[in-house]
C-alpha cells in the first residue's frame, strides 16, 4: 500500500557530532566554570577563616605522622602546634565552615538555586530538540503541536518543578558532605596537633575531591534533564496523537565509553525501559549517551533502513576496536 503524506514517517535528526550526541559539551562545561570558581571563593573564604581562628603555637617535634581522609593518605607532621582553641570554640568554627560551603553551594536557596538555570535552560533544549525531531518525522504532529505550546503546559511546568526540588536536594547533598569532611579533618588536625599550614593543605585537597564529585553530579543533572525532556515528549506524543513512538539509543562511542552503553547504539526501546535502564548501576552518571524520539512503523521499526545500518555498522565497529 502506498503511503499518504499524511501517514508518511521521516527520517529522525541524527546529531552531527558522533562524539557528543546530546550536543551537551559547551552547557556543560559553562556549569563546570561555575563550579571551579565557586569552589576558589570557598577556598578563600574558608583560609581567611582559618587564619582568624587557628591559632597556637609550635612546638618541635621530628615524628611524622599520617591522616586519612577519604580514600587517601596524608603524611603530615605530628605533635608540632598546640591550638588555643575550646570546644565550644571549635564548634562555632565549624558553623562557619558550614555557612560559608552553603553561601556558595546553595546560593539562592531552594525557590533560586544557582544551579537551576543550568538544568532549566537544557530540560528546554531537549524539549524543542523533542520538538523538532518529532516533527521532521511525523506531519500529524507538526501540524497538532505548537513548541510555544509545549513550553506553556502545565505538564512542562510540574516537571521543572520536580528538576527543581532534586536539583537542590544534589546540592544540599554536597554542601553537607563537605562540611561532614572538613569537620572531620579541622577536628583532626586540631587533636593532633597538625600545623595551620598542613592542615590547610589537606583541606584544599579534600575540597578537590568535593569539586570532582560536584561536576560529576552537575553533568549528570544537566544531560539528565535534557533527555527528561525527550523521553517525556515522546510518552506524550503517543499518549496525545496516538503515534507509535519509541527512543533511538545513540551513544558517543568514545574510547571511555562504556561496553554496555556502547551496546544500545542504534537500537530502539521504550521510555519505561530507557528509564529503569538509567536507574540502575550508576548508568546515568559520566553518560553522554543520547535518545532522540523516533516514529517507528507498525512492526516497531525505522523505516529508514539505511540509517539503521549505518548506526549498527558504527557500534559494530566500535566493539570490534574495544
Amino acid at each position: 500500500m502506498t503511503m499518504t503524506a499524511k501517514t508518511r514517517i521521516g527520517t529522525p535528526i541524527v546529531p552531527r557530532n558522533k562524539a557528543d550526541p546530546t550536543q551537551s559539551a559547551r552547557p556543560v562545561n559553562r556549569m563546570f566554570r561555575d563550579i571551579d570558581n565557586r569552589y576558589y571563593q570557598i577556598k578563600v573564604a574558608l583560609k581567611k577563616l582559618f587564619d582568624e581562628r587557628l591559632t597556637g603555637q609550635e612546638r618541635a617535634s621530628n615524628t611524622q605522622s599520617y591522616a586519612v581522609h577519604g580514600d587517601v593518605i596524608y603524611q603530615v607532621n605530628a605533635g608540632t602546634y598546640i591550638y588555643d582553641m575550646t570546644a565550644a570554640q571549635l564548634a562555632d568554627l565549624l558553623q562557619r565552615v558550614q555557612l560559608i560551603l552553603d553561601d556558595h553551594l546553595l546560593d539562592g536557596g531552594s525557590q533560586n538555586l544557582w544551579a537551576l538555570g543550568y538544568v532549566a535552560a537544557e530540560y528546554e533544549r531537549g524539549t524543542r530538540q523533542a520538538f523538532n525531531n518529532l516533527s521532521v518525522q511525523s506531519p500529524i504532529y507538526e501540524q497538532q503541536t505548537t513548541l510555544a505550546q509545549l513550553l506553556s503546559s502545565p505538564a512542562y511546568q510540574n516537571q521543572i518543578a520536580a528538576a527543581y526540588v532534586s536539583t537542590y536536594s544534589d546540592w544540599k547533598g554536597i554542601s553537607d558532605a563537605a562540611r561532614a569532611d572538613l569537620a572531620n579533618v579541622v577536628s583532626d588536625s586540631i587533636g593532633r596537633g597538625v600545623n595551620p599550614r598542613e592542615t590547610a593543605r589537606i583541606i584544599s585537597k579534600r575540597l578537590d575531591v568535593s569539586m570532582a564529585q560536584a561536576k560529576s553530579i552537575a553533568q549528570a543533572e544537566q544531560v539528565g534533564a535534557l533527555r527528561e525532556a525527550q523521553w517525556l515528549e515522546t510518552d506524550w506524543a503517543k499518549e496525545r496523537l496516538g503515534l507509535n513512538t519509541a527512543l533511538l539509543h545513540l551513544s558517543a562511542l568514545k574510547p571511555t565509553t562504556r561496553t554496555n552503553h556502547a551496546f544500545w547504539h542504534g537500537k530502539t526501546r521504550s521510555v519505561e525501559e530507557v528509564r529503569e535502564w538509567y536507574s540502575r548501576d550508576g548508568n546515568r552518571y559520566h553518560c553522554y549517551c543520547s535518545q532522540i524520539p523516533v516514529v517507528v512503523d507498525a512492526k516497531g521499526s525505522i523505516v529508514n533502513t539505511g540509517l539503521v545500518e549505518r548506526l549498527a555498522n558504527e557500534r559494530k565497529e566500535w566493539l570490534q576496536a574495544a
